[in-house]
């Protein structure tokens, strides 16, 4: 047995050892480059990705060619185009491997039937939607009433070598702030750190 997918699992709901062993027919090991894009806009995507290693995103691509990062999923993690997988309908959004990672690719189809087999799996898919569902509210919650430094610092909490392992591009982007911004929140809570 997996430990990887045992304790993923676990995270969410506990499932004895014969539902692991079947959830573990479902994934396939893989590892993504740096810059690898998981999933394009416009595809009609298939799969879910559990991260085990690393750090990827979610991102948008206006018109005029900037992006904008909606969110960083690291270890522990479960994502994809869960809402395009959902409506069977193409994505509106990217999702990117921003350093090698490593993880489980599942088929999405699959699981569903999972649940329609076996009553804990349909508890442990209610309990992922309601992770992402608190993970989405967190964002807006933080993006309507805290200020760049504010979001940067619960970022940093979350991630806290997150400079280290992406360019600051990314993490201003999520912050949907310019990396110069950035740049200059940093300079200033280093300073007050000196002080």
């Amino acid at each position: 047995m997996n430990d990887d997918i045992k304790n993923f699992l676990n995270s969410h709901i506990k499932l004895p050892d014969s539902l692991i062993s079947i959830f573990e027919t479902l994934v396939t090991f893989i590892e993504l480059e740096p810059n690898e894009i998981f999933t394009k806009v416009g595809e009609y995507p298939t799969d879910f990705f559990i991260v085990k290693t690393g750090i990827m995103r979610s991102f948008l691509l206006n018109d005029n060619g900037t992006e904008t990062t909606r969110a960083f999923f690291t270890s522990g993690d479960i994502t994809g185009a869960n809402s395009a997988m959902m409506q069977e309908i193409p994505s509106d959004v990217n999702y990117q491997s921003l350093t090698k990672v490593t993880g489980y690719k599942g088929s999405f189809h699959e699981l569903i039937k999972l649940t329609l087999k076996h009553h804990e799996f349909s508890l442990f898919y209610i309990k992922t939607l309601e992770s992402a569902y608190v993970k989405a509210e967190d964002i807006l919650l933080k993006i309507s009433s805290l200020t760049a430094t504010e979001r940067y610092l619960a970022l940093k909490k979350r991630i806290p070598n997150i400079d280290e392992l992406i360019t600051q591009k990314y993490i201003a982007s999520y912050l949907n702030i310019s990396p110069v911004q950035l740049s200059r929140i940093k300079k200033k809570l280093n300073v007050n750190k000196l002080s």
